[in-house]
């Protein structure tokens, strides 16, 4: 029997509450390493002006610190949202949580490296990827609780968990873009990298849930 089609994968293991407190965590930890690559600059004098090009060395880092940390909040919103949707898990749903957690932990290496080499295409076109990665991630996770699974209230017509559904792929093609054109125009793969995340800054509603 294939691992994927075994009937035990589907079986309800309780809430979702440990997965949110875990899922908390990976979140809350990862977007706080994103700060400590900002170094304090040294200063070899007490001039306003050798503080000033500090701060324009450092320009790139913090640049980067800002959208990672933005992109990281962006996903745990959403996440935050999403989970609010059941109340039920099942062996599938905590690995494709898992999967998406693994790709949000490597944020604060690529983040790091783009800091350092701003302009490279290589380590741009890998930031790109693992933004990619963990935004199919997530989207396998609500493709298995929204279709695959039972997980979610009948309640909730299927053309609203459609149209849900629809919208992180946007984000998935404009990740895509940025990764594939980043060895060529590494500029306009920084651009959808940063407007990207804005996208998704106010999670969407099932209209089931609104009131």
């Amino acid at each position: 029997m294939s691992l994927l089609k075994n009937p035990n994968l589907h079986a309800n293991v309780g809430s979702t509450q440990r997965i949110e407190a875990f899922s908390d965590g990976i979140f809350a930890f990862n977007a706080t390493l994103l700060v400590l690559e900002l170094k304090a600059p040294e200063l070899m004098d007490g001039s306003l002006q050798t503080f000033l090009n500090n701060l324009m060395i450092m320009g790139p880092k913090f640049l980067g610190f800002v959208i990672s940390f933005v992109t990281i909040a962006i996903f745990w919103v959403n996440h935050h949202h999403f989970f609010h949707n059941f109340n039920r898990a099942d062996w599938k749903l905590l690995w494709f949580n898992n999967l998406l957690l693994f790709f949000i932990t490597l944020m604060p290496f690529t983040t790091a490296l783009i800091g350092d080499y701003p302009k490279n295409p290589a380590v741009v076109m890998m930031y790109a990827l693992v933004m990619l990665l963990a935004t199919m991630s997530f989207a396998l996770t609500i493709r298995h609780v929204f279709f695959k699974s039972k997980l979610m209230s009948e309640d909730i017509p299927l053309a609203d968990r459609k149209k849900e559904f629809k919208r992180i792929w946007l984000a998935i093609i404009m990740y895509a873009a940025a990764t594939i054109v980043a060895p060529f125009l590494v500029d306009v793969s920084l651009v959808l990298l940063a407007l990207t995340p804005i996208l998704y800054f106010v999670p969407s509603i099932l209209e089931a849930n609104q009131s």
